[in-house]
């Protein structure tokens, strides 16, 4: 067998396994999801991330971003409800994203410092992206003007800071035992 051959096969194998990990990750999307602020129940958890994670761990971070984009255009596809999805999801890609690329960057190095740094990322991402485009497109299309609603300091600094943190910190506790379990049964073999 050529190396040639070997490196098509490991290639078409990593493909699968990022399109079955994807598939994974949409219908953790399709899953109710857990509002954390109950002023601002529109804030939900959601854990697609978990397996996105773990295919970037385990076989590459260009995967587990590939992994993103499949992700992501099932979700426009079939769960599409118009304006509020094309934001929503831009939103959640941006997060994703941030916590994803930090998270692996410093993986590899300590977990602990992964978490920490991933956590305080996806914050700041999250509220740069509420307050440049998230909250100005709601009040703009979807008439949801969170400044007469919650107030603006009052919803970024009591609701979408506190959420993040929260959201990272769940996040890496649900996916580092996964991690954990998934290293002793397959071994380098994903």
């Amino acid at each position: 067998m050529t190396s040639n051959t070997s490196n098509n096969r490991s290639e078409l194998r990593k493909l699968m396994i990022t399109v079955l990990f994807s598939a994974a990750s949409f219908i953790l999307m399709v899953f109710p999801q857990i509002p954390i602020i109950p002023q601002a129940s529109f804030l939900e958890l959601e854990l697609s991330i978990i397996p996105l994670l773990l295919l970037s761990y385990f076989v590459g971070l260009k995967y587990g971003l590939f992994g993103l984009v499949l992700r992501s255009l099932l979700h426009l596809i079939l769960l599409n409800k118009g304006i509020a999805t094309w934001i929503g999801l831009t939103t959640n890609i941006a997060a994703v994203l941030a916590f994803m690329l930090v998270f692996a960057w410093l993986r590899k190095r300590n977990i602990w410092l992964a978490i920490v740094v991933a956590t305080a990322v996806l914050t700041i991402v999250a509220v740069l992206v509420n307050i440049v485009f998230a909250i100005p497109l709601y009040a703009r299309f979807m008439n949801f003007d969170i400044n007469k609603i919650l107030g603006f300091w009052q919803y970024i600094l009591l609701m979408v800071v506190p959420f993040n943190i929260i959201q990272g910190l769940v996040w890496s506790a649900i996916y580092y035992p996964i991690e954990r379990f998934f290293t002793k049964i397959f071994k380098n073999r994903l």
